[in-house]
C-alpha cells in the first residue's frame, strides 16, 4: 500500500462511518495533509506524513503541535476517530486512548486476550476498569497485544523517553 493509498483509505472509511472529511493538501508532494474531520459538534484532526503515518489530535490546543497519537493503518485511525466521536457524544470532551479501546482497536475479545495473558477473562475486566495497574502488568498487557511499551517523561524544559530495563518488565 502506497502513502498515498494510506491517506485515501482513511477518508473513505471515515465517510463510511458517518464522518465529514475536508482535505487540506500540502504544496510540497512530501509536506503534512490534514484532514479536517467532523460530525455533529465533533471535530479533529489526523495529520498525514508520507513517512511518519496518521497522526491523530486528541488535545484542545494542538496547533502547532504533533499528534497525540499515530497510526499506519486506515482502518485504525478511523476506528480510532469513531472511538473519540462516542467518548465525545457521552460526555462532551475526548481522552487519550485507555486499554479497553487499545484491546478494541486490535479487534479483540477479552477472552482472547486472557489466553495469550494466560489469565481468565475476569481479570482482563478488572485490569481494563483498573485507575492504579502496575507497570509490569501493564507491559504484558501491551505486549499480548503485540506491542511494546514506552515510557516518557515531560518537564517544562524538556521531554524525553524513559529506557525501563527488560528485568523490570518481568
Amino acid at each position: 500500500m502506497t502513502a498515498t493509498d494510506l491517506l485515501n483509505d482513511t477518508g473513505v472509511r471515515l465517510q463510511e462511518l458517518g464522518f465529514g472529511v475536508e482535505v487540506d493538501a500540502p504544496d510540497d508532494p512530501n509536506g503534512e495533509t490534514f484532514l479536517d474531520i467532523s460530525k455533529n459538534d465533533f471535530f479533529t484532526q489526523i495529520s498525514f506524513r508520507p513517512h511518519a503515518g496518521l497522526g491523530v489530535f486528541i488535545s484542545d490546543d494542538a496547533y502547532g503541535q504533533r499528534p497525540d497519537e499515530v497510526y499506519r493503518n486506515a482502518v485504525k485511525a478511523a476506528n480510532r476517530v469513531e472511538q473519540l466521536f462516542k467518548q465525545f457524544e457521552k460526555s462532551g470532551s475526548v481522552g487519550y486512548l485507555t486499554l479497553l479501546e487499545m484491546r478494541k482497536l486490535n479487534n479483540l475479545s477479552q477472552v482472547e486476550l486472557a489466553q495469550a495473558l494466560s489469565i481468565k477473562q475476569p481479570s482482563v475486566n478488572r485490569i481494563e476498569k483498573r485507575e492504579n495497574i502496575k507497570f509490569e502488568t501493564l507491559a504484558k498487557h501491551v505486549a499480548a497485544m503485540g506491542g511494546r511499551l514506552e515510557m516518557r517523561v515531560v518537564f517544562d524544559e524538556m521531554e524525553a523517553r524513559l529506557e525501563i530495563p527488560t528485568s523490570q518488565v518481568g
